[in-house]
């Protein structure tokens, strides 16, 4: 099944304050979430030196903003090139704009917890 264009969005980060923040949020995720098997992603993230940019890949599968929680679920990393690329799930479609928000110009600390959350994805 394809995904609503409206539900995905793809970010490019090449500049050092928004890689800054992706890794700052990735940390974040490894301490809310330490049972969680993400530590390729996270040693992906931190290795600054293997990319130069990094392509975001964020997708919404579920559509129900009402009850919807910010979080970011499963995130996948692989590397093309000298490009990072992560595709990651998250679990509505107003989480998409806080997370760019976040990369882009960043969030106070008390607020990273609104997308530092990771929730389990349902069971289809």
């Amino acid at each position: 099944m394809a995904l609503n264009p409206l539900h995905r969005q793809i970010i490019i980060l090449a500049d050092e304050p928004p890689i800054h923040n992706l890794q700052t949020l990735v940390k974040r995720l490894a301490i809310e979430n330490p049972s969680d098997d993400s530590s390729c992603v996270s040693d992906a993230v931190l290795d600054r030196k293997q990319f130069d940019s990094v392509i975001l890949d964020l997708r919404c599968p579920s559509l129900q903003p009402g009850a919807e929680v910010h979080g970011i679920g499963r995130i996948q990393a692989s590397r093309l090139g000298r490009a990072l690329t992560l595709t990651a799930e998250v679990n509505g479609p107003k989480t998409l704009g806080v997370v760019e928000r976040f990369l882009v110009n960043g969030l106070p600390g008390s607020l990273l917890w609104l997308i530092s959350h990771r929730y389990k994805p349902r069971k289809q």
